[in-house]
C-alpha cells in the first residue's frame, strides 16, 4: 500500500542526506545490495589493503586496515546513491512520459528502487548501471522505455568483521573479493 505523500516527505528527509550545501543529496538504502546474487553473511578476502571506517563515510574516523590477503565477514551494508533523473520516453507499466522518476538503488536484472511521482517503489528500467547491451544509462530503444540523464553514482558500504577482530565499515569495491556465502 503506497504511503501518503506527506509521510514520504518526512521519510525522505531522513534518507536523502547532505552534509553541506556543496554536496549532492544522497539516498541511503540500509540493508540493500547493488546487484545480482548480492547478499551479506559472506566471506571476503582483501585484494589490497582495505581501510575500515567507524561510519559508512570516508569522512568518518579511520579505525584501521584489513591487510591484503586477510579474510573478513560481511554482516550488513547499505548503498549510498546520488538520485539520478530517469527521463521516460514511452509508457511502461503505469509510468508515463513527463512523470518524475529518479533511479536510486540498483538491485539486479534491470530492477531499481525508484522515486516516482512522490512514491518509493521498484521498477524494471531495462538495464544495469554496470553496463551491457542497453548501456549504463539505457541507450538501446529496443530495451529502454527511458534513460538516465547521467550514469548512476553510488557507493556500496559493508559492515564487516576481520580475522583480527577489527570491525567497521568498508567500501565494497575492486579491493575486495567474495570467497563464499556463509
Amino acid at each position: 500500500m503506497p504511503l501518503p505523500k506527506y509521510t514520504l516527505g518526512i521519510i525522505l528527509l531522513g534518507v536523502f542526506q547532505s552534509s553541506s550545501a556543496d554536496e549532492q543529496e544522497i539516498f541511503v538504502d540500509s540493508g540493500a545490495c547493488p546487484g545480482e546474487g548480492c547478499g551479506y553473511c559472506a566471506l571476503y578476502v582483501a585484494k589490497s589493503d582495505v581501510t575500515v571506517y567507524e561510519k559508512a563515510s570516508v569522512a568518518s574516523k579511520k579505525l584501521g586496515e584489513i591487510p591484503s590477503g586477510d579474510n573478513f565477514v560481511s554482516k550488513t551494508g547499505e548503498v549510498h546513491t546520488v538520485p539520478t533523473r530517469f527521463e521516460v520516453h514511452r509508457e511502461h507499466k503505469g509510468i508515463k512520459p513527463g512523470d518524475e522518476v529518479f533511479a536510486l538503488t540498483y538491485f539486479g536484472e534491470g530492477y531499481f528502487r525508484i522515486f516516482h511521482n512522490g512514491n518509493l517503489t521498484r521498477a524494471d528500467l531495462g538495464f544495469s548501471p554496470w553496463g551491457g547491451g542497453a548501456g549504463k544509462t539505457c541507450d538501446n530503444p529496443k530495451y529502454c522505455w527511458g534513460r538516465l540523464t547521467k550514469e548512476l553514482e553510488f557507493t556500496w558500504w559493508m559492515w564487516v568483521v576481520a580475522e583480527s577482530g577489527l570491525a567497521g565499515w568498508v567500501v565494497a569495491d575492486d579491493s575486495i573479493r567474495e570467497i563464499e556465502n556463509l
